[in-house]
């Protein structure tokens, strides 16, 4: 996972939609007042696809964010089949609404995924 910097390219990785094959837990290093979000994601039928690249472009432009500690997603039934979790975490509250407002995640998140999922769950909590 990166340090606090612009880029959360977590491992590395030059695909954002690949799992990391060595799994570092992106809560390992958060500190108290960081804001950690789990979603979890169920794609309506036929809309997989589209969902996936959607992701692919919100979870770059996330990374590239300057409040932005780690931005990693999951696929726990494959990448193919079930649901996407997400696992983000941001330096400070006004961090993650700066991620909430940014052009990027109205965009992709609100207006082109969040209207083809068939179920969507989203908890956002601040470390103690």
């Amino acid at each position: 996972m990166a340090d606090e910097g612009a880029d959360c390219t977590a491992e590395g990785r030059s695909d954002p939609m690949s799992e990391p094959a060595e799994i570092d837990w992106p809560l390992n290093d958060a500190r108290p007042g960081q804001v950690v979000v789990v979603a979890r994601w169920n794609p309506g039928p036929g809309s997989r696809d589209i969902v996936r690249a959607e992701l692919a472009n919100l979870v770059t432009a996330s990374r590239r964010e300057p409040g932005c500690l780690g931005y990693q997603v999951f696929h726990p039934d494959g990448a193919m089949d079930g649901d996407i979790v997400l696992i983000e975490r941001y330096a400070d509250r006004e961090a993650h609404d700066a991620h909430r407002d940014s052009p990027h995640f109205q965009r992709h998140a609100l207006k082109r995924i969040v209207p083809l999922l068939r179920d969507r769950q989203v908890v956002v909590t601040t470390v103690a």
